[in-house]
């Protein structure tokens, strides 16, 4: 028995959602790490030998590999916690900012066929990755708009956890995992469904847990159209 209640922990222990504001300020961040890669190393290709390499090329190298760490860690943190973005997004950022770069550095050199070649992949390799990361959040957007209307229109039923989807925990006190969930619907077939979770060994999950479940009565065999509250409260991203 808890003398808490079990659905106000669960609220209290999901991680903020990362704002608006972090996710432009990493998006930045990324497109100046590409540029100064883009940049210093456009700069070492295009040195002739002669002398000292140019120290912006020396610079731009080391600080746009540093740039580019951080921000890759802080957008691999981000876009775990927001459905709406994606690494479609943080690539294209980043392969923007290097094209961009090596197309500035080649200038002052009569903008070789190769370096603008390079830059042109690069910038339409940017491209691509937005145009997949807006692919990408039309479709999860559809797909949260439609459990939505599921929860709404649809019929509930009551499912069972037939197969919790992990033994125990090890190092971390969080597990990653496909739960099972099995229900009967209004013509007396038992189904089954199965859902990606994040579970954690505070709050576990176990074989014969009740939860609520919604699914389209007219369609029963939609996996995609079944919405489970218990793994909808713990997905992955929010």
């Amino acid at each position: 028995m808890s003398t808490v209640d079990p659905s106000l922990a669960r609220i209290q222990r999901t991680p903020r959602r990362p704002s608006l504001g972090r996710v432009i300020f990493l998006l930045i961040v990324l497109l100046g790490g590409g540029f100064g890669l883009g940049y210093g190393w456009g700069g070492f290709g295009l040195f002739d030998g002669m002398g000292e390499p140019p120290w912006q090329s020396i610079v731009g190298a080391i600080i746009g590999l540093m740039i580019t760490i951080l921000g890759s860690i802080g957008w691999s943190w981000t876009v775990m916690r927001r459905a709406d973005v994606g690494i479609g997004y943080g690539l294209a950022s980043w392969f923007i900012g290097g094209g961009t770069g090596l197309f500035i550095v080649a200038q002052p050199s009569g903008s070789p066929a190769l370096a603008v070649m390079i830059a042109a992949v690069l910038l339409a390799l940017g491209v691509l990755f937005l145009v997949l990361g807006l692919v990408a959040a039309i479709s999860r957007r559809r797909q949260s708009s439609r459990d939505e209307r599921t929860m709404r229109t649809g019929t509930l039923t009551a499912a069972t956890v037939s197969n919790k989807g992990y033994d125990f925990f090890r190092e971390s006190p969080r597990i990653l995992t496909t739960v099972t969930f099995t229900f009967v619907d209004l013509q007396g077939t038992q189904r089954w469904v199965q859902k990606t979770m994040v579970i954690e060994q505070s709050d576990p999950v176990v074989d014969g847990q009740e939860t609520r479940l919604w699914y389209d009565a007219a369609n029963p065999g939609d996996l995609r159209g079944i919405v489970v509250e218990l793994a909808r409260e713990r997905q992955m991203r929010h």
